[in-house]
């Protein structure tokens, strides 16, 4: 016989149910689902019995164990700034192509060996300011587009098997990843204030519960490992 199980909905008890029409309803990863002989319910992405439902339905509950990858973001920003750097080069070559010749003889080979040309460097300050301004706004669509994807991250975080969610473990909208990414420049804002020393803040990731980074928390969001 199944199991049957209630659910806990403004403080009543409804059902029974069995597991498959829960999971019909459809079942919430807070849920709180209770047995016959209990009084207290427990949430319902704790229970072994939902976990192959959850994944299958893409859900990831964020939690300590699922969101201890977080020595896979650092590689995963290496991949992601290979694709972001190369794929605006290639793209801007090919609709920008006059552009693109002039900053290649301004920016040379040449100029990380000759001195005289980098104390000249502050001629050139706008097509920093350019360069700077289209990587930013480059990684910041890359990143929320990808999020709200299919993906659910990166090309750098797909490959290592993390997902970006919001707090009951589903996918972001583009909305919602755009503010995350946004987020990030809390960082350079903090660059102004300390310096380098800013990138020290991205090291909470390390020992805040459930591993989020101060654009996570802002967000809502956090980074989970697929399998887990």
């Amino acid at each position: 016989m199944d199991n049957e199980y209630y659910i806990l909905e403004s403080g009543q008890k409804l059902g029974p149910f069995t597991a498959q029409e829960l999971m019909d309803r459809p079942l919430e990863p807070d849920d709180l689902v209770v047995m016959p002989l209990q009084s207290q319910g427990t949430e319902a992405h704790l229970m072994p019995e939902f976990r192959e439902y959850f994944i299958g339905e893409g859900i990831y509950y964020p939690m300590p164990e699922n969101t201890a990858s977080y020595f896979l973001r650092l590689p995963a920003y290496i991949i992601d700034f290979i694709i972001i750097i190369f794929g605006t080069e290639i793209l801007a070559f090919i609709l920008f192509p006059g552009y693109m010749s002039h900053l290649i003889g301004i920016f040379s080979i040449k100029f990380l060996t000759d001195p005289k040309l980098q104390e000249n460097l502050m001629k050139h300050e706008t097509e920093i300011i350019v360069i700077q301004l289209v990587i930013f706004v480059v990684t910041i669509l890359y990143n929320s587009l990808c999020e709200a994807g299919r993906m659910r991250g990166s090309i750098g975080k797909f490959i290592l098997g993390l997902a970006v969610v919001d707090g009951l473990g589903y996918g972001l909208t583009f909305g919602h990843a755009l503010r995350r990414n946004l987020g990030k420049t809390i960082y350079e804002v903090l660059g102004l204030i300390i310096g380098p020393l800013s990138y020290l803040a991205y090291l909470k990731i390390l020992w805040s519960f459930r591993h989020q980074g101060i654009h996570d928390q802002m967000a809502g969001c956090f980074v989970v490992k697929r399998n887990k």
